[in-house]
């Protein structure tokens, strides 16, 4: 009865007595079983989600459980919380349509609170809540990185024991090489969490990074290798509360980008036209394209990238993928232009990008005008 006070202590003093009866109430699920009931206005009510139950859940420290709760009368919304009220899994649609599903593995055994409720304030009719166990899937220990290569697909598993970004998601690093120029695609796919996957280069910065591809869950990058070298894909997922769940992770080489070289070059007083599109890299929630430059003489130049499709984003960057440059509207409109003095014979990339959130992409015009003296 104490736990229960303190849990309803944190509630206005009507929805608190309320809480209390829900917890008197007796409502209990166990672990390979279902249950159900019907939310009224009645129950305790708490904004903006309306009236909500509490189940009590009994379980042992590393029991791996599928929570699901399901209706046909509101939008489910469904969380997880220890005996003293911390916060440990929610979900909204993480199930067969508007269901709710969490995936957990218990930190400790005792019991535990699940708040079913609805997204919104439509909280009212039938629900049900079902309880099963999980088979860990053959997967390297929690917090080890591990290698795989172009052709490979990998089973992980995000858990407790794995890297955390502060205190965020659980994530697992994979390894890989690739050459420069080389085009490779990397796909992360999980009915157990919503994926998402970050690209990191040789020295450490983001190449590439993804949350939904297509629409759905499931995420995917392509790029355009900027140099040799050992990349990290991150294996992670979405939202600032740890997901767990078992997932597969593909890495496999990209197809040429609108049938073009695998490695895109411009060369001095020239253009190149090019469109955005699914296929391409990830970057800042937009598509890219990356090209080499590497200039016959010294001197100043000027970058165009022009696009009636899209608010033009233009990056040049030195060999080890340093950004030297960065412009968005100088070019006039949504169009961008960089001018800056170059070595020649150094490599350069220069990377079209979008800015700002954008899944659509579009046609786009990229030309190198050279004001040089000779070396």
């Amino acid at each position: 009865m104490r736990r229960t006070l303190l849990l309803c202590a944190l509630l206005p003093l009507a929805a608190a007595v309320a809480c209390q009866r829900s917890e008197i109430s007796g409502r209990s699920v166990r672990v390979g079983r279902s249950a159900g009931d019907s939310l009224t206005e009645r129950d305790p009510s708490r904004s903006p989600r309306g009236p909500y139950h509490v189940w009590t859940l009994s379980g042992k420290k590393g029991q791996r459980l599928v929570i699901d709760m399901a209706s046909s009368a509101f939008d489910p919304y469904l969380a997880l919380r220890d005996e003293q009220g911390f916060l440990l899994a929610r979900d909204d649609d993480g199930g067969e349509g508007l269901a709710a599903r969490l995936h957990v593995v218990l930190p400790r055994s005792g019991r535990y609170r699940l708040v079913a409720t609805s997204i919104n304030n439509s909280a009212r009719g039938w629900y049900t809540i079902a309880v099963s166990e999980w088979a860990a899937p053959d997967a390297p220990a929690p917090g080890r990185v591990s290698a795989t290569a172009l052709g490979e697909t990998k089973t992980g598993l995000l858990e407790p024991g794995d890297e955390q970004a502060g205190d965020g998601p659980f994530q697992d690093r994979w390894t890989f090489e690739a050459r420069p120029g080389q085009r490779v695609r990397v796909e992360m796919s999980s009915s157990d969490l919503d994926s998402y996957l970050t690209i990191l280069g040789p020295d450490g910065a983001v190449v590439a990074s993804n949350d939904d591809v297509g629409g759905g869950r499931d995420a995917a990058v392509s790029f355009s290798a900027p140099a040799a070298g050992r990349f990290t894909a991150l294996a992670s997922s979405y939202g600032d509360q740890p997901g767990f769940g078992a997932y597969r992770l593909t890495v496999g080489q990209a197809p040429a980008a609108h049938g073009t070289p695998d490695v895109m070059t411009l060369g001095d007083d020239a253009s190149a036209e090019g469109r955005l599109e699914d296929g391409d890299s990830v970057m800042d929630g937009g598509y890219v394209d990356l090209y080499s430059y590497t200039p016959a003489r010294a001197g100043e130049v000027t970058f165009d990238l022009r696009s009636s499709e899209f608010d033009a984003l233009l990056s040049l960057e030195d060999e080890t993928g340093t950004v030297i440059g960065r412009d968005d509207d100088s070019g006039g409109e949504s169009n961008s232009r960089l001018i800056f003095t170059v070595v020649a014979g150094r490599r350069y990339f220069v990377r079209v990008g979008i800015f700002g959130r954008n899944d659509r992409g579009g046609a786009y015009t990229l030309s190198v005008r050279t004001n040089a003296t000779p070396t």
